[in-house]
């Protein structure tokens, strides 16, 4: 059988622990706007490029395949940047002052500090596991978004290429 954990005995480990995953959730965080932004940056990109070789490409004649491509990718990266830049309500970086108050303050027992800090630190790390799970798949469509400028970009080059500029 195991012995009792003396929780008082690893107080300054909780603490620690705690104060920890508050870094590792505000680091999250700030990746999660960094991401949103170069979002933002790939869709502007995106639409000059179309609005500049598509307008070229729309004065030389009817589109041909490689335009609709270059159309599609647009609108791909549209769909990935939405993706990316909508309010996903899966996030958790923090909890709400009223929760932890009711958790473990004002119940009819109330817990210490130490236990405080020890169960807010689990709680920041499944919430860090969480978000790293939702980050990992926006960054995926980041760079799937990349890739299709990329691809528009090639198409609007191979039309424009067969126009004679």
């Amino acid at each position: 059988m195991r012995p009792v954990l003396d929780l008082e005995s690893h107080a300054g480990s909780y603490k620690l622990a705690f104060e920890e995953g508050g870094r590792a959730l505000d680091a999250q965080e700030r990746a999660v706007n960094e991401l949103r932004s170069r979002a933002g940056v790939l869709v502007a990109a995106a639409a000059i490029t179309t609005s500049f070789f598509g307008s070229r490409a729309l004065t030389g004649g009817p589109l041909t395949v490689a335009g609709w491509i270059a159309i599609a990718a647009f609108a791909l990266v549209a769909a990935i940047v939405l993706a990316v830049l909508w309010p996903w309500r899966d996030w958790a970086f923090s909890a709400t002052p009223q929760n932890v108050i009711a958790t473990y303050i004002e119940t009819s027992d109330p817990v210490t500090l130490v236990v405080i800090h020890r169960d807010m630190a689990l709680h920041r790390s499944a919430s860090w596991l969480s978000n790293a799970r939702l980050l990992g798949r926006l960054y995926w469509a980041l760079r799937a978004g990349l890739a299709l400028v990329a691809a528009e970009v090639a198409a609007w080059v191979v039309v424009l290429g067969g126009q004679g500029y």
